[in-house]
């Protein structure tokens, strides 16, 4: 008999856990080596064990499930990573993704996708939900902008909290500057970033840079 998937959950929410642990108590080629309820109880505990796949939500209480990828992945590299969330947006999709996330999976998925995922994740594949899959796509498809009209897709208050971003400054002090709340900050980012065709802060600014 061959050895067991070994994997790990971090997952805050009690109900979520039990439905996970469920899930895979009736995988044959699995087992539930360890949970965690935070990323603060997980790190650094989690990388002294020996584990096939870590399941993390993003939205943890306290150190979210992105920063808990960054923090983990130099420490495990043989480690496959899940990002199970009810999130689908780009902003998180590509954080994931860039802290080293391996598969995105979405809580609507059915327990036979979870299980499917973990064991592509182990032949070397990068499962991911239907819509995620479908942003990447878009998200590498060519613009269908010309060169030299990025900017003039932009609406003034994005140029503003486009200008504010290139200054280094957070979500929350742009807010204060602009006299809105940080989720409309975040909405009109989520906004600039698919107008630019790009999926992080360092890349917006870079386009930026180049247009002015």
């Amino acid at each position: 008999m061959s050895t067991p998937i070994r994997v790990a959950l971090v997952e805050d929410l009690p109900q979520m856990r039990a439905f996970l642990r469920n899930v895979i108590a009736r995988a044959q080629d699995m087992e539930l080596a360890v949970e965690y309820r935070s990323a603060e109880e997980a790190f650094p505990a989690i990388t002294e064990m020996k584990l096939d796949v870590v399941i993390s939500d993003i939205g943890l209480p306290g150190t979210n499930g992105i920063e808990l990828l960054r923090k983990l992945r130099p420490f495990m590299p043989r480690t496959q990573f899940m990002v199970y969330t009810v999130h689908d947006d780009d902003l998180r999709v590509f954080e994931a993704l860039k802290a080293g996330a391996n598969a995105y999976m979405l809580k609507s998925s059915t327990p036979i996708a979870i299980l499917e995922g973990v064991r592509e994740l182990m032949q070397g594949g990068a499962p991911m939900s239907a819509s995620v899959a479908r942003r990447l796509v878009d998200h590498l498809r060519p613009a269908p902008t010309t060169p030299g009209n990025e900017h003039e897709e932009l609406t003034p208050r994005e140029q503003n909290v486009l200008d504010l971003l290139a200054q280094g400054l957070l979500y929350k002090e742009i807010a204060e500057r602009e006299g809105l709340s940080i989720s409309t900050v975040k909405a009109h980012i989520h906004s600039i970033y698919k107008k630019l065709h790009v999926g992080s802060r360092e890349e917006a600014v870079e386009r930026y840079g180049k247009r002015n």
